[in-house]
């Protein structure tokens, strides 16, 4: 970056545009400052303050989520309630969400927008998880409110005319949770029908499908 910078400071031609027009005409000289802010609007390409916001809470809404996905995971693993396949599925969860926040900050660094990190609250734990349908409701309820804030990014980027972010969070996100909302949603029905033909022992014999 600091290479960056000097060749603007040094070299007369500058090419930088604005909505008005010209920033600086290639006989001006620029200041350090001017150069870096320079530099920061040519990458930024377009990056709108409230889509960078909107990211900015996404990125809290992910590691949110996997705080919450990690909690249900050591729930199952407890000794008491010893289902390991419920403990493996939101675990994988957990490490999914994780992995979204850190393909939306590295986002914002690529288009040169601010990652601010702020405290994750407290998950819920629930001992209603117990029976497992109850825990994979809640999933499949995180999964489609996730869902929309990435549906509603979509619209701020078309409203604001940014392509580029629309395509981004289109092709990373929008097909995932399409498919894993789908794939609760047949867990919830699996479930049901393990109960009412497993005699007692539904749960762990359909735990021993998600291993």
């Amino acid at each position: 970056m600091q290479g960056v910078i000097g060749l603007l400071v040094g070299v007369a031609a500058v090419f930088a545009f604005s909505a008005s027009g010209w920033l600086y005409s290639p006989d001006e000289k620029v200041s350090v400052i001017e150069a870096r802010n320079l530099v920061n609007k040519l990458v930024e390409q377009n990056f709108d303050s409230y889509n960078q916001r909107a990211i900015r809470k996404q990125i809290t809404e992910c590691l949110r989520d996997s705080y919450q996905y990690l909690a249900m995971s050591m729930y199952f693993d407890q000794a008491e309630v010893a289902l390991p396949g419920f403990h493996k599925l939101f675990k994988e969860y957990s490490d999914r969400e994780m992995s979204n926040a850190v393909k939306l900050m590295t986002y914002m660094n690529l288009r040169e927008g601010s990652n601010k990190f702020i405290g994750i609250p407290e998950p819920k734990i629930s001992y209603e998880w117990h029976d497992g349908e109850t825990a994979l409701i809640s999933a499949l309820r995180m999964e489609h409110k996730a869902n929309t804030k990435f549906q509603t990014i979509i619209q701020l980027a078309l409203e604001k005319h940014d392509p580029h972010l629309k395509q981004f969070i289109e092709d990373s996100f929008l097909d995932q949770k399409v498919k894993v909302i789908k794939e609760l949603g047949d867990k919830v029905t699996q479930l049901g029908k393990y109960r009412s033909e497993g005699k007692g022992l539904g749960l762990q014999m359909f735990d021993n499908t998600l291993l």
